[in-house]
């Protein structure tokens, strides 16, 4: 026989309980124990008389053999070998080739060659393995062939030869080696992702096993055509068919694969978990039912072939024949995930049928919406996993843009998770958990470092490729890689000074500000400066230095800054926190180039000089001095003019001139400064807008200016918000200094009043 020891159907479960354990067993007459005792076998209690039954540890190589089998008898493989004395007969030779595992399907043989060591990252050659197989692998594809052939299976099977390897590191040689000879290679951390995979999925996984064994291959009579309806949502074309499960798991799939198996997985489970897996599969075998549509959307690399029926032209719903891609993973799940997937072990897989609604080569944006709208609204999947998306959807698109987006989403996720990132736990999670030091928003840090153009940028919608930042590399796994250690590395730089530690770890609650949203932008808006300005002025090549000697660059113009920070009063971090907005944005990041630039005045950012013009101070002691006249002039008229209607009484005018929100607010200042008796000395100067508002037919005549009487209160009123703008900023230094525009304009405003209030 070419090919013998296969087994199917019972004898593939048995055989999967016997790999399935760590230990051989054997049974033999008691006097024969000695030699085995003395060879590793361990006596197993029996009360057999006669008999006794041995165990003995697996050798380390049998153990790899048996856990990949096992994977793959998970995956739900037909027909596997039974033992490690598998062997097939090479084609037109005597000659016999031992096989550590092999496993077919109705499509596809896999034929595995397992390598392990028992140390972790043993270095290995393995070219002499991989010439051999790509010597023989033709001779024994053909014997493979004319073994199923002549069992009367027609099948052209696709076939594909793996390494499997444990404890043994690649080199790139090899694996360029074993690509060429078209055999695929597959390294310890990938064993764990599918083991997990199958584990979680059972027999679904095999698909997604198998479209990475098969990238974008046609494997044909995959899945066969479908009657359907063509109809129109908008200007979007769709395709509704029902199909059985067992049929559309072999091109569905949830999670777009990269390099970072790990993450992948965690996506998988995320987004189906087993739990209600579980739930739904016991939901079908009591003959439940599912009133709605799984919603997909069909990924082909050439327009769907729908063949319309006769008689249907000019028709809305179109009925005909459409064909799906004989590719695996080709249809990403948008909705029905669980339902689809709790099929992966049922019987009721081949027999059952779902309804589908299936769109065609949707943008990947439009799909990452229209999945968090379908599933966010009915709460099954939070809406942040938005951004979350991003990273696995768009990490192998050919769009630069796509990418770029994936590589963002992704580097944010790595600075959460890695246990070496000072943000790690920073960030608001996927269900949306806000902590006090857990208060960091995806959309604040992803929205930065696109606008920041630290990883790249994309120059125009023609464009072919990310045009480089300084933090991207030749592809996006070592742009990822060099982003996070570098952005990790700049704020432990921060972290270095045991006070600005102690500021990190306040996270958003008071005396807090480097580690809340507004300081993470301001930073990361100060690292690009820095980055920039090592590349113009310092002319470094930052994207070809080592990143240790890229961190002591960066390390030395972000010492002021920490100088800065480390020293700062309770008051002005807080004058910091509360910079919201686009313009508290850049007026705190340039508040922090300033110290860069007091101590390095040859670091001059973009706007930085006009930054200086604005912020210059001389003029805020003068302006101070009469918006203080301003508002005690007010603040007195006010106070007259309530008393004058309400009467004399805190009862009376406190009572029902000032609104309760107010009054409190006075109050409570008052009382933190010993003062008990004239609460309106702490009535502030857009407190005293809020009281004319409230009672305009009082005050409505008086304080219109540069309006006429018949406009709106608002407009009659603007001249107000801008001098309460202008006393923002003579209070708040970091916000700017006052102009001689505003200066003028605060002593027009006083010149005005003064005649108005007088008493």
């Amino acid at each position: 026989m070419v090919m013998e020891g296969l087994v199917s159907r019972k004898d593939l479960e048995q055989t999967y309980k016997k790999n399935n354990v760590k230990y051989i067993y054997k049974k033999i007459v008691k006097q024969d124990l000695e030699p085995y005792i003395a060879d590793g076998w361990e006596k197993i209690n029996s009360k057999n008389k006669e008999f006794l039954k041995l165990r003995k540890l697996k050798d380390f190589a049998s153990v790899f053999e048996d856990e990949v089998w096992c994977i793959l008898y998970k995956m739900g493989f037909d027909e596997m070998n039974k033992d490690h004395n598998f062997s097939i007969l090479r084609k037109g030779s005597n000659l016999s080739k031992q096989i550590d595992v092999f496993a077919r399907d109705d499509q596809c043989i896999c034929v595995v060659e397992c390598k392990a060591a028992e140390k972790p990252h043993t270095k290995r050659s393995l070219d002499k393995d991989i010439d051999q197989l790509a010597g023989i692998h033709h001779e024994i594809n053909l014997s493979i062939f004319s073994h199923y052939k002549n069992l009367g299976n027609n099948n052209k099977f696709k076939i594909i030869w793996i390494i499997a390897l444990k404890n043994i590191d690649i080199s790139e040689n090899d694996r360029e080696r074993a690509k060429s000879a078209n055999i695929k290679v597959i390294d310890e951390s990938m064993i764990n992702y599918y083991s997990n995979l199958s584990t979680h999925f059972g027999r679904s996984s095999k698909y997604q096993f198998l479209a990475d064994m098969f990238p974008g291959r046609d494997i044909p009579e995959l899945i066969e055509p479908v009657p359907a309806l063509k109809g129109k949502m908008g200007n979007t074309d769709f395709y509704s068919f029902v199909i059985e499960p067992e049929k559309l798991l072999k091109i569905a799939y949830i999670a777009h694969r990269a390099k970072t198996n790990e993450e992948d997985i965690d996506t998988y489970q995320r987004m189906a978990k087993k739990s209600r897996l579980n739930k739904i599969a016991e939901y079908i075998q009591n003959k439940g039912i599912f009133p709605t549509s799984i919603v997909i959307n069909i990924e082909a690399d050439r327009p769907i072939r729908f063949d319309q029926a006769a008689g249907m032209a000019g028709k809305n719903a179109i009925l005909g024949t459409l064909y799906l891609p004989n590719k695996f993973k080709t249809a990403w799940i948008i909705d029905g995930q669980h339902r689809l997937f709790a099929y992966s072990n049922l019987q009721e897989a081949q027999t059952a049928t779902l309804p589908v609604i299936a769109f065609e080569n949707l943008d990947s944006d439009v799909q990452a919406k229209l999945f968090v709208d379908i599933n966010g609204e009915q709460v099954k999947v939070p809406k942040n996993l938005l951004s979350d998306l991003y990273s696995t959807i768009h990490w192998n698109s050919t769009n630069p843009k796509d990418r770029l987006l994936a590589l963002t989403s992704r580097l944010i996720k790595e600075l959460n998770d890695w246990p070496k990132s000072p943000l790690r736990d920073r960030i608001i999670n996927i269900e949306g958990h806000k902590t006090k030091t857990r208060s960091l928003t995806l959309t604040a840090i992803t929205t930065e470092m696109n606008k920041s153009r630290m990883l790249g940028s994309i120059h125009s919608n023609k464009a072919k490729d990310i045009t480089p930042g300084p933090l991207f590399q030749e592809d996006l796994d070592s742009s990822l890689i060099k982003a996070r250690d570098i952005i990790s590395g700049y704020y432990s730089i921060y972290l270095n000074n045991e006070k600005v530690r102690k500021q990190w770890d306040f996270g958003s609650e008071e005396g807090g500000y480097i580690c809340t949203n507004q300081g993470i932008i301001s930073t990361l808006r100060v690292l690009k400066a820095i980055l920039d300005h090592l590349e113009n002025k310092d002319h470094i090549e930052v994207r070809k230095i080592n990143t240790n000697e890229l961190l002591n660059k960066i390390e030395k113009y972000v010492s002021p800054i920490i100088t800065h920070l480390a020293e700062a009063s309770p008051k002005t971090l807080k004058e910091f926190r509360e910079q919201y907005g686009e313009g508290g944005y850049k007026s705190s990041t340039f508040a922090l180039f300033r110290k860069i630039n007091e101590v390095f005045p040859n670091f001059e950012p973009s706007g930085f000089q006009e930054y200086l013009k604005q912020v210059d101070t001389s003029t805020n002691t003068e302006a101070y001095e009469y918006l203080l006249k301003i508002e005690l002039m007010i603040q007195k008229h006010v106070v007259s003019s309530l008393k004058l209607k309400y009467g004399d009484d805190y009862s009376q005018w406190w009572h029902h001139g000032v609104k309760d929100t107010i009054k409190t607010s006075a109050m409570a200042h008052a009382t933190q400064e010993g003062e008990y008796k004239y609460f309106e000395k702490y009535i502030y100067l857009i407190n005293l807008k809020e009281i004319i508002e409230d009672n305009w037919d009082i005050f409505g005549e008086t304080y219109t200016i540069d309006a006429k009487p018949s406009e709106s209160k608002k407009k009659r009123l603007d001249w107000y918000t801008k001098v309460n703008s202008i006393r923002n900023k003579v209070d708040h230094p970091p916000k700017g200094g006052v102009t001689d525009e505003q200066l003028e304009y605060v002593i027009k405003i006083y010149n005005e009043l003064m005649p108005k209030l007088e008493i």
